[in-house]
């Protein structure tokens, strides 16, 4: 059988064409060894439907029920690396975004597109306290975005806690500004693996209970959850327990709130009832919904 060689110019031609399919099944950059990245931010169902009462492991032990009204946060500053190489990912943006009303696809805050397929096994952002460049994502309003610019604050909550026979609301807008790094779902993996040719999503997770926590975790949350300090710290006894009663419930009255046979704040300088809540506050990021971001730093 005779094989008959195409010319020099078919055979240019015909390895441009094999060259431009193979760039086609890519992801754009030429390569078919990236994918993409979604960035979630997620609210832990404490949020929207609050905490109960009882003897579970993530019930209010000492017999209130939590409902919040509102709760808004500041969230930005996403970033990424590789500790096996110099490679970064970042997105600087900061949004504000009520996490009463998440909408029904979720908040998809950014985008990274064309990233090497690998594991990132750093992975951080930030609550940082809002100022007027922080963009509101709908359905979160002007009016929110205000609470927390305003009041240069990283989160703004709104609720009540109700034992049956007693209410108590709270407006709290809280400087906690910090940020989260290290961070690794429930099970320890570092940071996330990014799929040759598809796209993961990541999870940066809100949590709505820490100010009920009975110790400041900086890893796994083992703890129990009271709320009766907030009772506690209603000290003109009107129903409702405002940042300058929290800051006023200091020495022998703090002791009252925080017994030691119920608390463990060792590890945190806490002065005064307001101490707690701003350092529970700190707390508050979480990665793909149980996992931690172990590492944590103030910002101004």
């Amino acid at each position: 059988m005779t094989v008959t060689k195409p010319s020099n110019a078919k055979y240019l031609s015909l390895l441009g064409a094999l060259a431009s399919l193979a760039l086609g099944c890519g992801d754009g950059s030429g390569t078919t060894d990236a994918g993409n990245v979604q960035i979630f931010v997620e609210a832990e169902d404490t949020i929207p439907n609050g905490l109960s009462a009882g003897m579970g492991e993530e019930n209010i032990l000492d017999g209130w029920n939590v409902k919040y009204s509102r709760f808004v946060i500041a969230i930005g500053n996403f970033r990424a690396s590789r500790s096996d190489a110099t490679d970064k990912l970042t997105a600087p943006g900061v949004y504000v975004l009520d996490l009463m009303n998440v909408p029904a696809g979720g908040y998809i805050v950014h985008t990274w597109n064309g990233v090497e397929a690998t594991r990132w096994d750093r992975f951080g952002f930030d609550l940082p306290n809002a100022g007027a460049d922080a963009k509101a994502l709908e359905p979160t309003t002007d009016a929110d975005k205000a609470l927390l610019v305003d009041n240069k604050a990283s989160v703004y909550i709104e609720g009540e806690i109700d034992n049956g026979t007693t209410k108590k609301t709270f407006k709290w807008a809280l400087p906690a500004g910090t940020s989260f790094d290290d961070c690794a779902d429930e099970n320890g993996l570092a940071g996330f693996a990014v799929p040759a040719g598809g796209s993961v999503a990541i999870k940066p997770t809100i949590h709505g209970d820490h100010w009920f926590f009975n110790s400041v975790t900086a890893g796994v949350e083992l703890t129990e959850r009271y709320a009766q300090y907030i009772a506690d710290s209603d000290l003109d006894m009107d129903g409702e327990t405002t940042i300058a009663e929290l800051q006023a419930v200091k020495d022998a009255d703090l002791a009252k709130a925080f017994p030691a046979d119920k608390y463990n704040l060792s590890g945190v300088v806490i002065e005064s009832a307001y101490d707690y809540v701003l350092a529970q506050a700190r707390t508050l990021g979480d990665f793909q919904g149980e996992g931690e971001c172990p590492t944590r730093g103030e910002l101004p």
